[in-house]
Protein backbone atom coordinates (compact mmCIF):
# COMPACT_ATOMS: atom_id res chain seq x y z
CA UNK A 1 0.00 0.00 0.00
CA UNK A 2 2.66 2.54 0.79
CA UNK A 3 5.15 1.70 -2.42
CA UNK A 4 1.58 2.71 -4.42
CA UNK A 5 1.11 5.77 -2.27
CA UNK A 6 4.77 7.07 -2.77
CA UNK A 7 4.57 5.95 -6.92
CA UNK A 8 1.32 8.23 -7.15
CA UNK A 9 2.99 10.78 -5.56
CA UNK A 10 5.69 10.50 -7.58
CA UNK A 11 4.20 9.31 -11.05
CA UNK A 12 6.16 7.59 -14.04
CA UNK A 13 7.46 4.92 -11.17
CA UNK A 14 7.14 1.03 -11.55
CA UNK A 15 7.10 -0.85 -8.36
CA UNK A 16 8.57 -4.89 -7.52
CA UNK A 17 7.53 -6.94 -5.25
CA UNK A 18 10.28 -8.71 -3.75
CA UNK A 19 10.64 -12.10 -2.05
CA UNK A 20 13.54 -13.56 -1.03
CA UNK A 21 12.98 -17.25 -0.99
CA UNK A 22 15.52 -18.16 2.44
CA UNK A 23 16.14 -22.08 1.86
CA UNK A 24 18.67 -23.59 4.05
CA UNK A 25 19.46 -25.90 1.90
CA UNK A 26 20.45 -23.75 -1.03
CA UNK A 27 22.55 -21.36 0.95
CA UNK A 28 26.02 -20.67 0.71
CA UNK A 29 27.22 -20.00 4.08
CA UNK A 30 28.35 -21.24 7.25
CA UNK A 31 26.94 -24.49 8.58
CA UNK A 32 25.68 -22.73 11.81
CA UNK A 33 23.71 -20.45 9.56
CA UNK A 34 22.11 -23.47 7.58
CA UNK A 35 21.14 -25.13 11.00
CA UNK A 36 19.86 -22.12 12.52
CA UNK A 37 17.50 -21.91 9.39
CA UNK A 38 16.77 -25.24 9.60
CA UNK A 39 15.47 -24.86 13.31
CA UNK A 40 12.63 -21.96 11.93
CA UNK A 41 10.51 -24.59 10.01
CA UNK A 42 9.47 -26.24 13.37
CA UNK A 43 7.63 -23.17 14.16
CA UNK A 44 7.23 -21.18 10.48
CA UNK A 45 7.47 -23.77 8.36
CA UNK A 46 9.73 -24.62 5.57
CA UNK A 47 11.02 -22.00 3.36
CA UNK A 48 8.64 -23.15 0.45
CA UNK A 49 5.61 -22.95 2.89
CA UNK A 50 7.05 -19.27 3.65
CA UNK A 51 7.31 -18.41 -0.21
CA UNK A 52 3.73 -19.86 -0.56
CA UNK A 53 2.04 -18.05 2.22
CA UNK A 54 3.82 -14.92 1.03
CA UNK A 55 2.23 -15.46 -2.63
CA UNK A 56 -0.87 -16.09 -1.84
CA UNK A 57 -0.69 -12.44 0.83
CA UNK A 58 0.41 -10.58 -2.64
CA UNK A 59 -2.38 -12.57 -4.67
CA UNK A 60 -4.94 -11.29 -2.25
CA UNK A 61 -3.56 -7.80 -2.07
CA UNK A 62 -3.38 -7.62 -6.27
CA UNK A 63 -7.21 -8.74 -6.08
CA UNK A 64 -8.33 -5.82 -3.61
CA UNK A 65 -6.46 -3.41 -6.09
CA UNK A 66 -7.11 -4.21 -9.73
CA UNK A 67 -5.60 -1.14 -10.55
CA UNK A 68 -2.81 -1.25 -9.37
CA UNK A 69 -1.87 -4.43 -10.98
CA UNK A 70 -0.72 -3.09 -14.22
CA UNK A 71 2.08 -1.17 -12.32
CA UNK A 72 3.49 -4.05 -9.88
CA UNK A 73 5.04 -6.99 -10.70
CA UNK A 74 6.14 -10.05 -8.84
CA UNK A 75 9.63 -11.26 -7.72
CA UNK A 76 11.13 -14.61 -6.16
CA UNK A 77 14.36 -15.26 -5.45
CA UNK A 78 16.64 -18.21 -3.26
CA UNK A 79 19.37 -17.09 -1.54
CA UNK A 80 20.68 -15.05 1.70
CA UNK A 81 18.11 -12.16 2.51
CA UNK A 82 21.18 -9.60 3.26
CA UNK A 83 22.75 -10.69 0.05
CA UNK A 84 19.49 -10.78 -2.48
CA UNK A 85 18.29 -7.69 -1.20
CA UNK A 86 21.68 -5.72 -1.17
CA UNK A 87 22.00 -7.22 -5.05
CA UNK A 88 18.21 -6.79 -6.55
CA UNK A 89 18.41 -2.81 -4.97
CA UNK A 90 21.12 -2.20 -7.38
CA UNK A 91 18.37 -1.25 -9.76
CA UNK A 92 16.02 1.05 -8.27
CA UNK A 93 15.94 3.68 -6.61
CA UNK A 94 13.68 3.28 -3.45
CA UNK A 95 13.22 0.35 -1.21
CA UNK A 96 9.93 0.27 0.90
CA UNK A 97 9.58 -2.17 3.87
CA UNK A 98 7.36 -2.63 6.57
CA UNK A 99 8.32 -2.61 10.22
CA UNK A 100 9.79 -5.99 10.92
CA UNK A 101 8.01 -8.74 11.86
CA UNK A 102 10.28 -11.79 11.36
CA UNK A 103 13.91 -12.93 10.82
CA UNK A 104 13.82 -12.31 7.34
CA UNK A 105 12.36 -8.68 7.84
CA UNK A 106 15.12 -7.71 9.95
CA UNK A 107 17.75 -9.27 7.57
CA UNK A 108 15.65 -7.29 4.95
CA UNK A 109 16.23 -4.06 7.07
CA UNK A 110 19.98 -4.46 7.90
CA UNK A 111 20.19 -4.99 4.32
CA UNK A 112 18.92 -1.83 3.79
CA UNK A 113 20.07 0.62 6.37
CA UNK A 114 23.81 -0.71 6.08
CA UNK A 115 24.18 -2.20 2.50
CA UNK A 116 21.99 -0.34 0.07
CA UNK A 117 23.15 3.04 -0.93
CA UNK A 118 19.77 4.04 -1.59
CA UNK A 119 16.47 5.28 0.38
CA UNK A 120 14.38 3.71 2.28
CA UNK A 121 10.76 4.46 3.48
CA UNK A 122 9.59 2.24 6.20
CA UNK A 123 6.24 1.35 6.61
CA UNK A 124 4.47 1.13 10.48
CA UNK A 125 3.01 -2.57 11.00
CA UNK A 126 -0.65 -0.76 10.53
CA UNK A 127 -0.07 1.69 7.88
CA UNK A 128 -3.18 2.92 5.66
CA UNK A 129 -3.30 4.75 2.87
CA UNK A 130 -4.87 8.34 3.87
CA UNK A 131 -8.35 8.48 3.38
CA UNK A 132 -7.78 11.67 0.92
CA UNK A 133 -6.23 9.28 -1.22
CA UNK A 134 -3.02 11.74 -0.95
CA UNK A 135 0.14 10.34 0.44
CA UNK A 136 2.81 12.98 1.58
CA UNK A 137 1.02 15.69 1.13
CA UNK A 138 2.95 17.71 4.33
CA UNK A 139 6.32 16.22 5.19
CA UNK A 140 8.72 16.89 8.10
CA UNK A 141 12.46 16.41 8.09
CA UNK A 142 14.68 16.32 10.93
CA UNK A 143 17.15 17.96 10.61
CA UNK A 144 20.57 18.48 12.15
CA UNK A 145 23.01 19.01 9.10
CA UNK A 146 24.94 15.21 9.18
CA UNK A 147 25.53 13.42 5.94
CA UNK A 148 22.52 10.68 6.63
CA UNK A 149 20.08 13.96 6.84
CA UNK A 150 21.61 15.17 4.09
CA UNK A 151 21.47 11.81 2.04
CA UNK A 152 17.94 11.16 3.15
CA UNK A 153 16.32 14.63 2.17
CA UNK A 154 18.16 14.08 -1.72
CA UNK A 155 16.10 10.88 -1.81
CA UNK A 156 13.18 12.35 -0.10
CA UNK A 157 13.03 15.26 -3.21
CA UNK A 158 10.89 13.57 -5.41
CA UNK A 159 8.36 13.85 -2.43
CA UNK A 160 8.84 16.99 -1.38
CA UNK A 161 8.63 18.60 -4.35
CA UNK A 162 4.75 17.91 -3.89
CA UNK A 163 4.34 18.04 -0.08
CA UNK A 164 3.99 21.19 2.39
CA UNK A 165 6.94 20.78 4.37
CA UNK A 166 8.18 21.73 8.09
CA UNK A 167 12.08 21.32 9.58
CA UNK A 168 11.86 20.47 12.39
CA UNK A 169 15.20 21.35 14.05
CA UNK A 170 16.36 19.92 18.03
CA UNK A 171 18.20 22.69 19.32
CA UNK A 172 19.36 23.77 15.77
CA UNK A 173 22.18 26.14 15.36
CA UNK A 174 20.80 29.30 12.65
CA UNK A 175 23.97 27.85 10.30
CA UNK A 176 22.14 24.26 10.13
CA UNK A 177 19.02 26.17 9.32
CA UNK A 178 20.29 28.46 6.62
CA UNK A 179 22.19 25.02 4.64
CA UNK A 180 19.06 22.97 4.04
CA UNK A 181 16.52 26.07 4.07
CA UNK A 182 19.17 27.05 0.66
CA UNK A 183 19.65 23.09 -0.43
CA UNK A 184 15.15 23.03 -0.61
CA UNK A 185 15.47 26.63 -2.47
CA UNK A 186 17.54 25.12 -5.23
CA UNK A 187 15.01 22.62 -5.94
CA UNK A 188 12.18 25.40 -5.48
CA UNK A 189 10.81 23.90 -2.47
CA UNK A 190 9.79 26.36 0.65
CA UNK A 191 9.39 24.85 4.46
CA UNK A 192 8.42 26.54 7.31
CA UNK A 193 10.88 26.32 10.32
CA UNK A 194 9.89 24.37 13.49
CA UNK A 195 12.25 24.87 16.65
CA UNK A 196 12.11 22.43 19.81
CA UNK A 197 14.04 21.82 22.85
CA UNK A 198 15.05 17.90 23.83
CA UNK A 199 13.56 16.56 27.49
CA UNK A 200 14.12 13.57 29.11
CA UNK A 201 12.00 11.65 26.77
CA UNK A 202 13.87 9.78 23.60
CA UNK A 203 14.70 11.97 20.81
CA UNK A 204 13.40 9.21 18.20
CA UNK A 205 9.85 9.62 20.07
CA UNK A 206 10.20 13.26 20.43
CA UNK A 207 10.50 13.49 16.84
CA UNK A 208 7.49 11.34 16.17
CA UNK A 209 5.62 13.77 18.32
CA UNK A 210 6.73 16.54 16.67
CA UNK A 211 5.27 15.48 13.13
CA UNK A 212 1.88 14.70 14.88
CA UNK A 213 1.81 18.00 16.09
CA UNK A 214 2.68 19.35 12.68
CA UNK A 215 0.17 16.88 10.84
CA UNK A 216 3.08 15.12 8.87
CA UNK A 217 2.07 12.19 7.13
CA UNK A 218 5.98 11.63 6.30
CA UNK A 219 9.05 11.92 8.41
CA UNK A 220 12.32 12.47 6.61
CA UNK A 221 15.78 11.29 8.99
CA UNK A 222 18.87 10.47 8.97
CA UNK A 223 19.90 6.87 10.19
CA UNK A 224 22.60 6.81 12.49
CA UNK A 225 26.07 5.30 14.45
CA UNK A 226 26.91 6.36 17.65
CA UNK A 227 30.90 5.70 18.56
CA UNK A 228 30.88 3.19 15.40
CA UNK A 229 28.50 0.79 16.87
CA UNK A 230 25.83 0.36 14.36
CA UNK A 231 22.72 2.25 16.45
CA UNK A 232 20.45 -0.54 15.20
CA UNK A 233 22.05 -2.86 17.78
CA UNK A 234 22.80 -0.19 20.36
CA UNK A 235 19.32 1.38 20.30
CA UNK A 236 19.22 4.84 19.98
CA UNK A 237 17.40 7.88 18.05
CA UNK A 238 17.01 5.56 14.99
CA UNK A 239 15.78 2.29 16.82
CA UNK A 240 12.99 4.50 18.95
CA UNK A 241 11.58 6.52 16.35
CA UNK A 242 11.19 3.23 14.39
CA UNK A 243 9.53 1.56 17.13
CA UNK A 244 7.30 4.57 18.49
CA UNK A 245 6.58 5.34 14.60
CA UNK A 246 2.95 5.31 13.44
CA UNK A 247 3.89 7.50 10.40
CA UNK A 248 6.11 6.25 7.79
CA UNK A 249 9.77 7.38 7.71
CA UNK A 250 11.89 7.85 5.13
CA UNK A 251 15.61 7.04 6.24
CA UNK A 252 19.19 7.19 4.35
CA UNK A 253 22.01 5.86 6.74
Amino acid sequence: DLAVAAASRIGDATIEALHVMVDPRRLDTAAEEVDFQLMREVEEGSAQDRAEAVRAAFDAWMARNPAAAPSVVWRKCVGSEERRVSQEARDFDLLVLARPHDLDAHDALHAAFFECDKPLLLAPGDWTPPASGTFARRIAIAWNGSDPCRRAVTGALPLLRRADVTVILVDGSKREEAELIERLADEAITAEIHHFARDDEELGEQLVTQAHRLSADLLVMGAYRHNQLIEWLAGGTTRHAIASADVPLLLSH
